[in-house]
């Protein structure tokens, strides 16, 4: 027999039947529900479970939930944080840089701004290519400029986008941006510790919650893990320089390759170097599936939240080498613990907008 349930969704009640999926009985009775892919990968339906029961969705004692792929099996009351709607713009694309050997930095100028929050990502198809999502981030130096958003996107071997990133797909390439999307946003008004975990690409997002905190509150506390496979992929080096500065920010960069430049650079795996979490932190995380899964495992035990959103792959050469000893000079001093880098100079604060775009490769 067919029992009918009471859904809420952010005090708009309505009635659907038991065992239907929450995302189409949503949209059914006329609640605009974020969504996109449909198929539990792109995480833009992406809702918290505040009370009763769902089938599938989401992972045992998760309460964000699947919203496409959550079946209502209970009366259910759901909630939504305001986040930009979606929008499809006409782009094109205005540079491209080697800031890696395997990752390349994709400046893409819109027609208008783009409302979105630090965090969220959009997809991109260039023109004659198949559509690829990527976090827009703040630049790792210098000011940001509202019509230009910044993607950090890995080189994958025979990949059908990133591999003609610089070749076929030049400035003035035709791009054709839809989003914001996802649920892993910077939250303001969060007074206690901040901890961002990112590997490779993932850094893009975990930047851009970075500058938004430290605009919010620039005594704030921060941990920031950073994992890259070898010393010559931590292309991120200027953005962590510009957060040296800042006296409450601990930085623990990583690669996965045996190194000898520093003893600063640790090795392991991230959840190796998490600090203690209690339900005074708040833990944002970007990069592989299983590292992103196991911090929000190592969060959850320590009673702190957690936000992820699935994470799908795909000439300045004088001046990086600078940076980089700056950086290592910096880090290189040996210790046992993870540094807590003090400023060598009065903390400068970011530009305006920091707030506003980020970086990242989704």
């Amino acid at each position: 027999m067919s029992k009918i349930c009471k859904v809420t969704i952010n005090d708009e009640p309505f009635l659907a039947n038991r065992g239907e999926l929450l995302l189409d009985w949503a949209l059914m009775n006329g609640v605009d529900l974020p969504h996109d892919c449909r198929s539990g990968i792109c995480g833009a339906c992406r809702v918290r479970l505040v009370d009763g029961t769902v089938f599938g969705g989401h992972s045992r004692g998760d309460d964000m939930i699947h919203a496409c792929q959550a079946r209502i099996v209970s009366d259910l009351e759901i909630a939504i944080e305001a986040a930009p709607e979606p929008v499809a713009l006409s782009a094109e694309v205005a540079q491209t840089v080697q800031l890696a050997p395997d990752v390349v930095g994709v400046d893409v100028e819109l027609p208008k701004p783009l409302d979105y929050l630090p965090g969220q990502y959009c997809k991109l198809q260039f023109q004659g290519f198949p559509a690829r999502s990527y976090s827009p981030t703040y630049p790792l130096e210098g000011p940001p400029h509202d019509r230009l958003l910044h993607f950090h996107i890995r080189k994958v071997t025979d990949g059908l986008v990133s591999s003609a990133l610089g070749r076929e797909i030049r400035p003035g390439h035709r791009v054709k941006l839809t989003g914001p999307y996802g649920r892993a946003f910077f939250r303001k008004g969060h007074a206690g510790r901040i901890v961002l975990v990112a590997s490779g690409t993932g850094f893009a997002p975990m930047w851009s919650v970075a500058v938004a905190a430290i605009m919010e509150q620039p005594q704030r506390d921060m941990v920031f893990i950073v994992q890259a496979r070898s010393i010559r992929s931590l292309y991120m080096h200027a953005a962590l320089c510009r957060l040296a500065l800042f006296p409450n920010v601990t930085l623990i960069p990583m690669v996965s390759e045996p190194q000898q430049i520093s003893h600063a650079i640790q090795s392991g795996r991230p959840t190796d170097h998490l600090p203690k979490l209690t339900p005074d932190d708040v833990v944002y995380t970007a990069g592989a599936p299983a590292m992103t899964d196991a911090v929000a495992r190592i969060a959850k035990a320590g009673g702190a939240r957690c936000y992820t959103d699935p994470f799908v792959q795909e000439a300045r050469t004088v001046e990086q080498t600078g940076l980089m000893s700056r950086l290592t000079g910096w880090l290189n001093e040996p210790r046992s613990a993870p540094i807590p880098l003090q400023p060598s100079q009065k903390p400068a604060p970011m530009p305006r907008g920091a707030a506003a775009v980020g970086v990242g490769n989704r």
